[in-house]
């Protein structure tokens, strides 16, 4: 299997896409996307991982070609993203794998790696995600998922997410920035520009405040996890140190940018590949 395939699951009466690379008989690595990503969000580093493991790059329900939520209250929560995830690996028929979580993905690996008997998460690696969550970032995250912008023409949308990105610290060229808002846009109805996601998933953060107080399933986490904090990181110095000294006490490595990040710098690459292979 040498070029991605899309595939589809039902997992919990939802439709889960994914993208599966590698060769199978391989040990597998999951990449989990954040809150409003897509499975194409770090291709980079799924095409550099998929010489030596099986890449399974999920769409998390109401991104990508997922379903949009169905209860649109409880399925944007962890306790729901962590038995659709224990239903697809099931049906993956996996017994071991190295997680890779982005932002929610990250949240989400933090809670599996605990609780997940069935399938043992071997190296656990978080992008700029703790187990807390500030309270302010989670009021303005609330605010842009549940009202995103509309534009006239794809043009205006790229253009806005391309401030966006700077903003937060990415700088992305123009081959990459038009990729990546072509994976994040949807037209509507009434031929309006916006993005992909389900606004419903906004309601994690009205309704659903034990996702950002994770730290009970991080301290009995027992797999080496790595900790990617970025340089305008959403993670208090105080949660760093302790995440250093309870549960896996993580390594940590800092890299440049903003929370969000694409996983597509060659030395951060290096970091994960030499991490996950330890």
């Amino acid at each position: 299997m040498q070029n991605p395939q899309s595939r589809f699951l039902t997992c919990q009466g939802r439709t889960i896409h994914f993208l599966e690379s590698g060769d199978l008989n391989r040990d597998t690595v999951i990449i989990w996307h954040g809150v409003t990503g897509t499975c194409r969000d770090h291709e980079d580093l799924a095409v550099r991982l998929s010489a030596d493991y099986h890449v399974v790059c999920p769409d998390s329900i109401g991104c990508g070609r997922s379903d949009w939520t169905h209860d649109k209250n409880n399925d944007p929560s962890l306790v729901a993203y962590a038995a659709i995830a224990r239903d697809l690996i099931k049906q993956l028929g996996l017994t071991t794998v190295r997680w890779i979580g982005a932002s929610k993905g990250g949240g989400l690996g933090i809670i599996l790696a605990h609780i997940m008997t069935e399938c043992k998460i071997s190296h656990l690696v978080l992008n700029d995600i703790g187990p807390g969550f500030p309270e302010g970032m989670r009021q303005a995250a609330l605010e842009n998922i549940a009202h995103p912008p509309f534009y006239d023409n794809f043009l205006e949308f790229e253009s806005y997410v391309r401030t966006m990105l700077s903003k937060g610290g990415l700088k992305l060229s123009d081959e990459k920035l038009a990729h990546l808002a072509h994976a994040w846009c949807c037209q509507t109805k009434d031929g309006k520009f916006t993005f992909h996601f389900d606004p419903a998933l906004a309601n994690q953060f009205r309704l659903h405040g034990q996702d950002f107080d994770l730290w009970a399933h991080y301290a009995e986490i027992t797999a080496p996890t790595l900790l990617i904090r970025a340089e305008k990181s959403i993670i208090p110095d105080s949660d760093v140190a302790r995440m250093r000294t309870q549960g896996p006490k993580c390594a940590v490595h800092n890299r440049p940018g903003g929370h969000i990040s694409l996983m597509d710098d060659p030395e951060e690459q290096d970091v994960i590949i030499n991490f996950l292979k330890n």
